[in-house]
């Protein structure tokens, strides 16, 4: 993943976001970077729908770092600002494509708990394919623990920096 538009590094050269954190835990941090690494590899779904995907999970709860660091990378994507405020904020832009609006609801039902409905299996599977949704419940998981880990550590949300859209 390319880290253009978010803070990774402060002034003083310092990793910050879940960086910082996981330099205390080395063991851990080897296995969950390659996880990450495999889970982003995934086919199957568009890059506008991963960043959905993930701004779903963010805007739930609120994890700053990630709404942060995910807001340009949404927007390179090809998501409108008012989109990803919408996203951060919890709620469900309905004028997203139709993959992305499956996105978002396999992510708002998979974070609240319980077995995923079967409609929604069936036409997640038969519109995004196999791949798609396998896509989408790794982007999940990935985003969850990336998530918990920073709102437990309660990092910040990094300094402005300028990218290109």
């Amino acid at each position: 993943m390319e880290y253009q538009g978010f803070e990774v590094l402060n002034p003083d050269g310092a990793f910050v976001g879940p960086w910082g954190v996981l330099l205390h835990f080395p063991d851990l941090a080897v296995p969950l970077g390659q996880f990450v690494n495999l889970a982003q590899k995934l086919p199957g779904l568009s890059e506008r729908a991963r960043q959905v995907v993930v701004l779903t999970i963010g805007g739930r709860f609120n994890v700053a770092y990630e709404l942060y660091a995910h807001a340009p990378l949404a927007a390179r994507a090809g998501l409108r600002p008012d989109q990803v405020a919408a996203l951060s904020a919890g709620a469900r832009p309905a004028d997203l494509s139709e993959d992305e609006l499956l996105a978002a609801d396999i992510a708002t039902a998979l974070i609240r708990g319980g077995t995923l409905p079967g409609p929604l299996y069936d036409t997640a599977v038969t519109r995004l394919g196999r791949p798609g949704f396998d896509a989408v419940v790794f982007i999940v998981i990935h985003y969850l623990a990336l998530g918990t880990l920073l709102n437990a550590y309660d990092v910040p949300a990094g300094r402005a920096v300028a990218w290109l859209t």
